[in-house]
């Protein structure tokens, strides 16, 4: 295969972080390469440097044997790079189209001969009408028709004539002909009228016109073009097989579908080399699939992708060659056919990884959380949760299965008071905490993994050392009184920092500098260090690497080992399976089954998904249904 993309030596420095250590790699054309590495081991920066969004300090990189310079993305796209970023780049309350299209946005002139004609005969209908109320006969009623339809026409003509030439000319010679025109027209008009005009504030007059008219009409005579961008977009669609809606909002499309939109502003603008930097961390196992099936046609079309993810499985499913970098440097290169998963882990994370949960057996205490009938709505003001009954006892875990958005989201966000119940009740430790605030459930001890960690579970512009006090900043000894002890608060911080493997180089720095897995470990350092009773746990692995994972199972686990009653939800059947001691299946916003963890299979837990209801119940209705058909009529 040709290459079509080669990098050499590309080092990257931040203060206190050498980001990228001489990386170099190539990209065939036709292939999919696979980058894998720990939470700030330097993939992202990689992809933002070949995408224009960094410079590097130091290296080459060729496209297709030419050496070039990746300023800004501009360049990249100029080259024919796209990249589809792990959190989207969506106007949520745009359209489909008007995201593709944005910054290349096909557009046609906004004036037109027919509505002249509408305007010129509107105008002379209005000054008809006025000609009844102002002149005596027929005659002069018409001639003011006549007038004003004439006056307005040109008027709008001129209009055109201006639009017409701000398109095809540029701004000097547009300045030149009408600066020209203007003063020329301005000139007459005030020898007309005035013997003595003032001639320089005419000119100024003229070249003033000029000069404001030409922006002005850029704008006024471009418009969108929405058919020929949808005619473009429904034929990226039917070819690379990426099924939109061009009209339909960003905000109502499910995130799988997003993610199309995202791949077809790439394929819009050309790109043959497109970068998906983390692309399954917030999609479902069949979405996933689904992108699996676009890539290989992409693929199959002569695209070629570099693929940035965490997950194993997914990189022996789909990956021609594999890259591993750790640390900023590449350690390194396979393909799914000449390793395994257990080799990929250690060279991520350079020592052994246990990718199987070691737990013991649960020995369940009494009640934390208790939901009974709880009924809420989504954002649209739809039903959303439709009479949930679930029980968490101490001492155990209960994993939340089912595939996203079927109320799985906002059960966690009404249980830690996000969003408010619109019946049922929910009661922790006993107390009824149903539409308590957020403090008032963490003060009881409740510790929360939110899915979204930036939008709810992080302040990204504060220090990870504030972020680290957001639960108990108040609270001695980190306070007294109405004063903060900042000499408490950063020795606690440091440690937490420490203890939890968090990957900074200062816990003064702004949150939003670290990587996603080091923000997910920043908020499982706050909830886990303090004393906690309940642990809601939504997606807490979502975007993490193996080792990160591996940490994060085991201290789930030793949580549920001291006593805490862990809500894990999750759309990962195998973190369900693996770390769950009950699993409670969610579809359509109810509970359609509660099952134990070891007595189910994978293939039965994904028919409950599907709204299948479990054996015992089936088999219970059978029953009833055998012993009603034995009753004898009459």
């Amino acid at each position: 295969m040709t290459r079509i993309l080669e990098a050499r030596n590309i080092t990257k420095r931040f203060p206190g972080v050498l980001a990228n250590d001489r990386v170099g790699f190539t990209l065939k054309e036709g292939e999919i390469l696979a980058f894998l590495g720990e939470n700030g081991a330097g993939k992202s920066t990689l992809m933002n440097i070949l995408y224009g969004l960094y410079t590097q300090d130091e290296g080459e990189i060729e496209i297709r044997g030419q050496p070039v310079e990746i300023q800004d993305p501009n360049d990249a796209i100029a080259l024919g790079i796209g990249m589809v970023h792990q959190h989207f780049q969506l106007v949520p309350v745009f359209t489909v189209a008007e995201n593709i299209v944005m910054g290349t946005e096909p557009t046609r002139f906004s004036f037109s001969w027919r509505l002249l004609g509408w305007l010129g005969g509107v105008a002379a209908l209005l000054f008809f009408l006025g000609g009844l109320f102002a002149f005596e006969n027929l005659s002069q009623w018409l001639l003011a028709a006549l007038a004003g339809g004439i006056a307005t026409a040109a008027l709008y003509g001129l209009l055109i004539l201006l639009g017409f030439l701000s398109r095809r000319l540029t701004f000097r010679l547009y300045f030149l002909l009408v600066a020209a025109a203007s003063v020329a027209l301005l000139l007459i008009r005030g020898f007309v009228l005035d013997p003595s005009p003032q001639i320089p504030l005419l000119v100024f007059g003229g070249l003033l016109f000029a000069a404001a008219s030409y922006p002005a009409m850029r704008v006024l005579a471009t418009a969108l073009d929405r058919y020929v961008a949808g005619r473009r977009i429904r034929t990226l669609s039917k070819q690379y097989g990426l099924a939109v809606d061009p009209d339909a909002l960003i905000a109502d499309l499910p995130v799988g579908v997003q993610q199309r939109v995202e791949i077809l502003k790439t394929l819009y603008r050309e790109a043959q080399i497109l970068i998906l930097d983390e692309p399954t961390a917030v999609l479902t196992p069949q979405e996933t699939d689904e992108l699996f099936e676009i890539m290989r046609g992409l693929v199959a079309q002569g695209k070629s992708i570099i693929f940035i993810t965490h997950k194993l499985k997914e990189v022996m499913t789909i990956a021609d060659r594999i890259i591993v970098l750790r640390d900023g440097r590449v350690t390194g290169e396979t393909s799914p056919e000449e390793t395994s998963e257990a080799e990929l882990a250690e060279m991520m994370v350079g020592r052994e990884v246990d990718l199987v949960v070691d737990k013991g057996k649960a020995s369940p205490g009494e009640v934390v959380l208790e939901v009974a009938n709880l009924t809420a709505e989504d954002q649209r003001h739809q039903p959303a949760l439709r009479g949930v009954d679930l029980f968490v006892r101490a001492g155990e875990v209960l994993g939340v299965a089912g595939v996203q958005g079927n109320g799985q989201t906002e059960l966690v966000e009404v249980l830690t008071g996000l969003q408010p119940a619109t019946g049922g009740t929910v009661r922790i430790l006993g107390h009824d905490v149903t539409n308590a605030s957020p403090r008032t459930v963490t003060e009881l001890g409740v510790a929360h993994i939110p899915e979204d960690r930036q939008e709810d579970g992080l302040v990204l512009s504060f220090p990870v050392a504030d972020n680290l006090m957001l639960c108990n900043y108040y609270e001695p000894p980190f306070a007294r009184g109405p004063e903060i002890r900042f000499d408490r608060l950063y020795e606690y911080a440091e440690r937490v920092v420490a203890e939890f493997d968090v990957r900074t180089p200062s816990i003064a720095i702004p949150t939003q500098n670290l990587s996603g897995g080091n923000q997910q470990k920043v908020i499982v350092a706050r909830e886990f260090s303090r004393p906690i009773k309940l642990l809601i746990a939504a997606q807490p692995t979502r975007g993490l690497d193996v080792g990160s994972i591996e940490y994060i199972h085991r201290r789930l686990i030793q949580k549920r080992d001291e006593g805490v009653a862990v809500l894990l939800v999750s759309v990962e059947l195998d973190e369900i399976m693996a770390l769950s001691d009950r699993i409670a299946v969610m579809y359509e916003g109810q509970i359609v089954g509660t099952v134990d963890a070891d007595k189910i299979t994978r293939e039965e837990l994904g028919l409950l998904m599907a709204g299948a209801r479990p054996k015992e119940e089936a088999s219970q209705e059978a029953d009833v249904q055998e012993t009603k058909g034995g009753i004898p009529v009459g």
